[in-house]
């Protein structure tokens, strides 16, 4: 399921000790912005830049060459080899669907198309019939996996979207640390790692005192609805679509921000919280261990909600 609303970019980005001595880098990937700051040290720009350029090649639906692309072409009910980084992100995506009972599936690729969301761009929304049709070959169930081959058993277009950004992240991270950098923080498109301290702040709907979360060797990812939205049939939808719908959602939810040891997993659960709502998201949450920070729309009023 994508997350193709915009992202709020945390404010406040700061760590123990940022003096003249820190880098930041800033550039463009995966239709985003990104930026790193570093600390006592300093990495080369296009070395960042060829490992996302590296990334991008695998998991971009805009790209027509793109690895993603390319399955996404392929044939049904045959067996397809891919690379090792878009399996384990498959396999992934497969286990968060099972967690979230279907509620992250990007395997609604031709669900986003129709309403305009991804790459294909439509001049109006979809019909009832519209979305019935493209709700019946849009889910990640029937795509299959073994020993690094995937099998498609429907036309499923598969967007990466709301989880690509986050394994971007942790692949910059997992670089930067192999080269012995200690202080840093990455963000792409709003999704963060920090590696030693660093505090952010969560960005409100009414706009008022960011909420300050201090990170520790970890990341965290935020979907929302107050800064990008549609109108359809006379009612405000988000950017995120109900897989047993078809339709966007429209919960009780302004954003959801999940903390987690990995950028991609916290990026797909902060997505398919915000389609479930926010009662269902508070027993995922408790489920799995996560460390959530829920904002609830109420009648024009907003309550922050943190778990564990």
């Amino acid at each position: 399921m994508p997350k193709l609303l915009t992202i709020f970019i945390f404010l406040s980005l700061s760590a123990c000790g940022v003096d003249e001595t820190t880098q930041i880098i800033t550039g463009t990937t995966m239709g985003t912005s990104y930026s790193i700051k570093i600390n006592n040290n300093h990495v080369s720009k296009p070395v960042i830049n060829k490992h996302l350029d590296e990334i991008e090649q695998i998991f971009s639906t805009w790209n027509e060459a793109s690895e993603l692309s390319q399955l996404n072409e392929a044939p049904i009910n045959q067996w397809i080899k891919v690379s090792d980084e878009l399996f384990f992100v498959l396999s992934q995506a497969k286990k968060i669907h099972r967690q979230t009972q279907g509620f992250f599936d990007p395997g609604m690729g031709r669900l986003i198309d129709v309403w305009g969301f991804g790459a294909v761009r439509v001049g109006a929304k979809p019909s009832r019939e519209n979305i019935v049709q493209a709700l019946a070959i849009s889910s990640i169930e029937y795509l299959r996996l073994s020993n690094s081959r995937v099998k498609k058993l429907k036309d499923i277009h598969i967007n990466l979207s709301a989880i690509a950004k986050g394994y971007g992240v942790d692949a910059l991270t997992n670089m930067l640390i192999k080269q012995g950098f200690k202080n840093f923080m990455v963000e792409i498109g709003g999704e963060v790692m920090a590696q030693s301290q660093w505090t952010i702040g969560i960005e409100k709907p009414n706009h008022g005192m960011p909420i300050a979360i201090e990170l520790q060797n970890q990341a965290i990812a935020t979907s929302g609805d107050y800064r990008n939205y549609l109108k359809w049939q006379g009612k405000k939808y988000q950017h995120i679509l109900n897989p047993n719908t078809g339709l966007p959602v429209n919960t009780d939810l302004s954003s959801v921000s999940v903390i987690h040891n990995s950028a991609m997993m916290a990026d797909a659960y902060a997505t398919a919280m915000m389609a479930m709502g926010s009662q269902k998201a508070k027993i995922l949450a408790q489920q799995l261990n996560l460390s959530v920070v829920l904002i609830l729309n109420q009648q024009h009023a907003f309550k922050v909600l943190k778990i564990n």
